[in-house]
């Protein structure tokens, strides 16, 4: 290992040192740090392979991350997973790592360190990706607390418009309740639209809007959604909380 070490040290000028934590184990003392100053927890061992090394965090990543922010959705795990996945890292047991040969290490090291900085950064952006799972946290509600409703995604009312599309048509319901997420004012108009041409098309249904958030449209925008659709939910809790219980007494 002490060969390993010394070669690493070579490469980055003498500007880095080892502390042995365990037998075997050494924590990388460099210039890698937190948003918050702190640094970054590298640890250099031997793997279970021939003649390859392990990088790793012993898991300090993960655990200094659950301070502030869980990943505890599957949306979150999988938003997690695609981080890890596209910087060739390996996770098991709440443990980061990189396997790489001797002539790799190097390189690894870098990409580890860039790695683990992407992934404590979640911490700071937390918001956007939560954010940004709107409409994947609707579908897994939809999909999953409503599915005795058979809801199918994606429908077309009138096939020829295709930009008329309907997020969720639940069909277990004398007239099939369309549920459509409307993120923005963008997706509001659209929905406005979409109920009117269904309307104007005699088609027979019931709109549901499911909002991330109804006062963070224009006022025009509210006044023409809340004009255009049968029942509205103010956000995603609103909807989670009692859209079942709407559906159930849709169906009596």
């Amino acid at each position: 290992m002490n060969e390993y070490l010394d070669f690493l040290r070579k490469q980055f000028n003498d500007r880095i040192r080892f502390e042995e934590k365990r037998s075997g184990i050494y924590q990388l003392i460099a210039p890698f740090y937190h948003e918050d100053g702190d640094m970054l927890d590298i640890f250099i061992e031997n793997s279970d392979k021939d003649n390859i090394i392990k990088i790793s965090d012993h898991g300090m990543t993960i655990m200094r991350l659950s301070y502030e922010y869980d990943i505890d959705t599957p949306n979150k795990k999988r938003i997690f997973q695609k981080m890890i996945g596209e910087n060739q890292l390996e996770e098991r047991d709440g443990k980061l790592y990189i396997e790489t040969p001797l002539e790799s290490l190097y390189p690894s090291v870098l990409q580890f360190a860039q790695a683990v900085g992407k992934v404590s950064n979640m911490r700071l952006f937390k918001r956007e990706v939560i954010k940004s799972l709107f409409y994947e946290m609707l579908d897994e509600y939809v999909m999953d607390k409503l599915a005795r409703f058979r809801p199918e995604p994606k429908m077309l009312p009138i096939p020829e418009r295709d930009d008329l599309e309907v997020d969720y048509e639940l069909k277990e319901f004398a007239r099939p309740i369309y549920v459509f997420g409307i993120k923005d004012d963008t997706k509001a108009r659209l929905t406005t639209i979409s109920c009117l041409e269904f309307q104007r098309a005699s088609i027979p249904f019931k709109s549901v809007a499911v909002h991330e958030d109804f006062e963070a449209l224009s006022r025009k925008d509210r006044k023409r959604i809340t004009s255009a659709a049968d029942k509205q939910f103010v956000d995603l809790d609103d909807f989670r909380n009692n859209g079942e219980e709407f559906m159930e007494r849709e169906a009596a």
